[in-house]
């Protein structure tokens, strides 16, 4: 990325902030996993939308912790039983090996809490770099950007379109676009999750996009 694109980058990623924030606010989805910051809850909950509909999560998600309320709960769990509750969501053995060993090693190695450090979290089994940073951010208080699918497809289409860019690139915009403030860093970080789901889809819905004016993909496929 030359210089007057990168100029051009940072200035739109204040807009992507800015426009987030507003939509956000009036555009929210409710999941009951958003109304918790328990580290233990939020970290598990990230390990199960792992390439998961949340409609699927949603299915099994107070069963599993009426039924595992603790890591030590779930530590001592059998396989077996985890695997029952996580049937619907597909790969159930696979996900409940995982859970299992994450918990293991949590209990292990912390004491059983959910540490608040990216380099310890990214040491539990199956826990990568958005896990680690969801839970630093909507657990932890700390902000940070995501990156995942969604805020790859947003930045992509915003900033850089029709051109292809590197997630390294993506997350340089992220990091500038993502406020500093814990609050706002959830609010932000949910609607960019939210604004893919709902707007900016895999056919966009662009008459009803709050940044279209500045768009790259609407003035380059809309406009022409």
């Amino acid at each position: 990325m030359n210089t007057s694109n990168w100029k051009l980058a940072q200035e739109k990623s204040k807009i992507l902030r800015s426009e987030i924030l507003k939509w956000v606010y009036k555009h929210m989805r409710d999941f009951p996993w958003r109304r918790t910051n328990d580290p233990y809850v939020v970290l598990v909950t990230e390990k199960l939308l792992q390439q998961t509909d949340y409609g699927h999560v949603k299915k099994v998600w107070y069963k599993f912790f009426e039924k595992f309320p603790t890591v030590n709960a779930l530590a001592q769990a059998k396989e077996e039983e985890i695997a029952e509750i996580l049937r619907p969501l597909g790969l159930w053995r696979q996900r409940a090996k995982q859970l299992n060993a994450i918990a293991g090693t949590l209990v292990a190695k912390f004491g059983g809490q959910i540490p608040c450090s990216y380099k310890e979290l990214l040491s539990l089994p199956g826990v990568g770099d958005y896990i680690a940073r969801a839970t630093l951010v909507f657990a932890c208080e700390i902000p940070t950007y995501l990156i995942d699918v969604n805020t790859k497809k947003i930045v992509q289409r915003f900033i850089f379109y029709p051109t292809q860019v590197t997630e390294k690139e993506v997350a340089k915009v992220l990091e500038i676009a993502t406020p500093k403030s814990p609050r706002e860093c959830k609010l932000f970080n949910w609607g960019m999750i939210d604004f893919s789901a709902l707007v900016c889809t895999k056919k966009p819905k662009c008459d009803i996009c709050p940044l279209r004016e500045n768009c790259a993909y609407y003035s380059y496929t809309i406009i022409g």
